[in-house]
């Protein structure tokens, strides 16, 4: 398996896309059960068949799984057929082999997972799959968060954003130290300035063949349009019918607003030029400063109570997490009542 890391809106949907076009890949649409069924399913290693059963009925709770059209019965019948010794870890793997793609399959090679929260997860998938490596994807935090604010993931505050920017490239910055053959990192603005450079670079590390096709992806926008939400498709991934470019690269130069450009240098501060983005500010002054420090309280608060969360029993966690960030949820329905 290999995982595909990033915030939201740093290019990882268009990533997950150029791999599920690939004809050796499987990459469904993000779904996080894997970390959320750890915790209960993660240490079985003799499943009987009650506990296949109840697998399969847990894991359609999750939040985006009807998305990856899966064939229910199937899925039960070929998680029935792994009964007796096996491992958690092939079990998951089933499930996204069962995942029905846009695109044609011959061999699968490789099975592919992306999901923004993985970030913050990764210790854990390590653990999980200790051979499984990673494609870390990072985003000028200064356009991540103009993209951030044009949808209605996290609510549009600019400290609370940037601070989960710089705790995602901190947190990788220093397990990539740990376990540097496993990752590699690339930049959106460098994948949409030189794709196909860049995408054979991914193939050889994860010792696939390259093939160009994959990059007239856009062109399924009939099939998708048929199979996914199109509301949702097109509010959220519009950019994935068009061919690749740098339309959407250093747009914070002329669209965000001059204090936000100095929260955001304040907050994410060295991990910015750590990573080759030039700050605009040497000094992002005070009052930068005071307007940041409430949520970078709340901020770093959130990552102890989605810890705390974690811990509950799985049925109260998932409908927890269901809901969503409930700040995000408030301003949007406050924002807009039909939402």
């Amino acid at each position: 398996m290999f995982f595909i890391l990033g915030r939201p809106r740093s290019g990882t949907t268009l990533l997950r896309t150029l791999f599920d076009a690939h004809p050796n890949v499987a990459t469904p649409v993000e779904c996080a059960f894997i970390i959320n069924m750890s915790q209960k399913y993660g240490k079985l290693k003799h499943w009987t068949r009650e506990d296949l059963l109840s697998f399969h009925e847990d894991v359609q709770k999750h939040i985006k799984f009807d998305t990856w059209n899966i064939d229910i019965e199937k899925l039960k019948t070929d998680l029935l057929s792994f009964e007796g010794e096996v491992s958690f870890q092939t079990i998951c793997k089933l499930v996204h082999y069962d995942y029905i793609s846009l695109f044609p399959k011959e061999e699968i090679k490789w099975i592919g997972d992306k999901n923004p929260v993985y970030a913050t997860y990764t210790p854990l998938l390590l653990e999980l799959f200790p051979e499984a490596k990673f494609l870390h994807l990072v985003r000028d935090p200064r356009d991540n968060i103009i993209s951030l604010k044009n949808v209605d993931f996290e609510g549009p505050f600019t400290a609370l954003l940037a601070y989960r920017w710089q705790h995602s490239a901190r947190k990788l910055f220093y397990i990539k130290k740990k376990h540097a053959g496993q990752f590699y990192t690339i930049r959106y603005e460098d994948l949409v300035s030189e794709p196909q450079k860049y995408y054979r670079e991914m193939c050889d590390f994860l010792s696939l063949p390259y093939y160009d096709h994959v990059f007239e992806f856009y062109k399924k926008q009939d099939e998708a349009m048929k199979k996914f939400d199109t509301d949702k498709i097109m509010k959220y991934h519009k950019s994935l019918f068009s061919p690749i470019n740098t339309a959407k690269v250093n747009l914070w130069k002329t669209q965000l607003p001059d204090r936000d450009i100095r929260i955001t240098e304040f907050v994410a501060g060295r991990w910015t030029k750590i990573y080759g983005y030039e700050r605009k500010y040497k000094w992002p002054g005070f009052i930068a400063m005071l307007f940041s420090l409430p949520w970078l309280i709340y901020g770093s608060s959130l990552y102890l109570v989605r810890d705390m969360i974690d811990r509950l029993p799985f049925d109260l966690k998932i409908q927890i997490k269901n809901r969503g960030p409930v700040l995000a949820r408030t301003f949007v329905k406050f924002r807009n009542p039909d939402s």
